[in-house]
């Protein structure tokens, strides 16, 4: 192996050195493209985060609508429900009423079931 003369190592490292001079401004100029970057992200993200909520808006509003529709579905099956017994209250009470009017006021026996034929 060859040894260098002092004055090879002296230029050697003055290249070197002369390099490492250029090193503070590269890193600046790749510190400000990276915060430059980060900062388009940044934008980016805060875009999207105003999409999500104007989404998450519309879901409240559809969830608000969902529960409106469900109130008033549980009202008129409610309501329903009390106009269905009260029309059968109402019928059981003709029926009663026409009895008795067909037997001369009296309730009539029950009825005997029907026999289905055999097979």
């Amino acid at each position: 192996m060859a040894t260098r003369t002092l004055e090879e190592r002296v230029t050697v490292l003055e290249e070197i050195v002369a390099g490492l001079q250029t090193l503070p401004g590269e890193l600046a100029a790749f510190r400000r493209e990276a915060n430059s970057r980060f900062e388009q992200i940044d934008a980016r993200f805060d875009q999207i985060d105003a999409r999500f909520e104007r989404v998450d808006a519309r879901f409240q509003q559809m969830d608000d609508r969902f529960s409106k529709v469900e109130r008033r579905i549980s009202e008129e099956s409610e309501q329903l429900y009390a106009r269905m017994r009260m029309l059968h209250e109402e019928l059981i009470n003709r029926i009663r009423i026409g009895r008795e009017e067909g037997d001369g006021g009296e309730p009539a026996a029950p009825r005997q079931p029907r026999r289905r034929p055999k097979r």
